[in-house]
């Protein structure tokens, strides 16, 4: 009998054909395990009880109701972070990935699933908040702080000269700022009071740094895929003729050593079983956990692809 494997997803991938890179993975997953998907949006907390669906032949999914989050491996690959929280019933955006996680941790702990990818705990710390309380030269981590009112931001652009604000919990450069100039500390500020379900403390600061932005990719702790892109001023720059991709993934490449080093040892700290780690220069930007896309495709030339090592790490994992 196959084991039984779900993943939280994102909701338009059971609605659209567009994520066909997600969508090859799950075809392919499903040959090996009785595979469940659960959108991130059809989570009931107060019940315990996700929905569900299955995929049917011709890549359309079957919707099999609710049912109670239960299988051998539970990886969750989507936190919907870009969904409306107040649909669900929160005021506050960090209180709703406070509930996923409680709601992941509640479940593990009752033996609902004996594992899960990454554990709850673990996924706290790809909050962009976590790097403020590492040691940044040990870790190699751009400086990274959070404040607790605007005078300390206008203080830290006094110092630095430039520096980026993002949410803490997010993604996809998503209200990702490069703040300048004064002007534009009191811009983000006077943005920032017109929301009612955030305040300062969702949000970190970092020090502005350029370079050649760099993805290590890790499954089941083990390093599987590297890229680099060059020509961007900012990682959430559009992509333009200046810019160029390459595979970042050989102890000849300049550098790849010692950045592999760092990233591991990031990942241990963090405990992450699977994700990425993201550099600008030499220097590391951001951890990602499950959520990180598997792929790198540019032109149609394929430069990076995880699927096949993560489907060999589930087997090894349900073996």
């Amino acid at each position: 009998m196959k084991k039984r494997v779900l993943i939280t997803v994102n909701p338009c991938i059971i609605k659209q054909r567009e994520f066909t890179t997600m969508r090859k993975f799950i075809t392919a997953m499903d040959q090996h395990f009785d595979l469940l998907l659960l959108p991130i949006n059809g989570y009931d907390f107060k019940s315990g009880r996700v929905r569900a669906f299955k995929r049917q032949k011709g890549g359309t999914f079957e919707n099999v109701g609710m049912i109670e989050p239960v299988g051998d491996l539970w990886m969750v690959y989507s936190d919907g972070y870009y969904l409306n929280h107040r649909r669900f019933g929160f005021r506050l955006r960090r209180d709703y990935f406070k509930a996923q996680l409680d709601f992941h941790q509640k479940h593990l702990s009752r033996g609902s699933v004996p594992l899960m990818l990454n554990n709850p705990e673990s996924e706290a710390r790809t909050l962009k908040s976590w790097f403020a309380t590492l040691n940044f030269k040990k870790t190699r981590v751009i400086p990274t702080y959070l404040f607790t009112n605007i005078d300390e931001v206008h203080d830290f652009l006094k110092k630095k000269g430039s520096i980026v604000v993002k949410p803490i919990w997010g993604g996809a450069s998503t209200e990702v700022e490069w703040l300048t100039d004064e002007a534009a500390v009191r811009k983000f500020y006077n943005r920032l009071k017109k929301h009612s379900d955030r305040d300062l403390s969702d949000y970190c600061f970092q020090v502005y740094c350029q370079g050649d932005e760099k993805r290590l990719w890790f499954v089941g702790g083990e390093f599987v895929g590297g890229r680099k892109f060059r020509g961007r001023e900012t990682p959430w720059q559009d992509w333009n003729e200046k810019c160029r991709i390459s595979a970042y993934n050989k102890i000849t490449h300049q550098g790849f050593a010692e950045d592999l080093a760092a990233a591991q040892h990031l990942r241990q700290l963090a405990g992450i079983d699977v994700g990425a780690i993201d550099f600008i220069g030499h220097q590391i930007n951001e951890i990602n956990g499950c959520g990180t896309v598997m792929t790198t495709i540019h032109n149609r030339k394929v430069y990076v692809d995880t699927r096949p090592a993560f489907i060999e790490h589930f087997l090894k994992l349900m073996s």
